[in-house]
């Protein structure tokens, strides 16, 4: 049986930050969130490697105070937030995150989100163009553990 992703990203993102998000929702509360769908290349922390089993959609928030966030989640109900501060964009249609905190819920949703300080970088490019974009994610934890975090959409606009 397939797990229902949207509900679990959502229970994902409630239970990093504290708060529920409608399922529907694109904006709450000075927070904008919308969901990607497409391929996950690649998902490892440390020694986790849930790559094989990362779904196909990739929720990504951003925030009044210019912190965003994108959040993996895999099939069996594990997920990885990367969450930092917007960086200057490279080029006018892409842009950059600088990762701060590394929150990982390795239990299931909800259950138990442990964050760790983490610098790294997100970069990514314009989902709205039609084409294929990449999200791409890398650094290190605190604790020296490395991530590193694909996603490639399939070039539907976001929901």
């Amino acid at each position: 049986m397939r797990i229902a992703v949207l509900p679990l990203l959502t229970a994902l993102v409630a239970s990093v930050f504290g708060f529920a998000v409608p399922a529907q929702a694109t904006k709450m509360n000075g927070m904008q969130f919308f969901v990607l769908n497409g391929t996950c290349d690649k998902l490892v922390v440390g020694n986790l490697d849930w790559t094989a089993s990362c779904d196909g959609k990739l929720m990504s928030t951003s925030y009044s105070n210019r912190r965003v966030g994108f959040h993996f989640i895999t099939k069996d109900a594990k997920g990885a937030s990367f969450s930092g501060m917007d960086g200057a964009n490279p080029s006018k249609d892409a842009d950059v995150t600088n990762i701060d905190e590394v929150i990982l819920d390795t239990v299931g949703a909800g259950k138990n989100p442990k964050p760790f300080e983490a610098t790294g970088k997100c970069l990514y490019s314009n989902p709205y163009t039609g084409d294929p974009t990449t999200v791409s994610c890398s650094g290190k934890m605190k604790d020296g553990r490395t991530f590193s975090a694909i996603f490639t959409t399939d070039g539907s606009p976001p929901q």
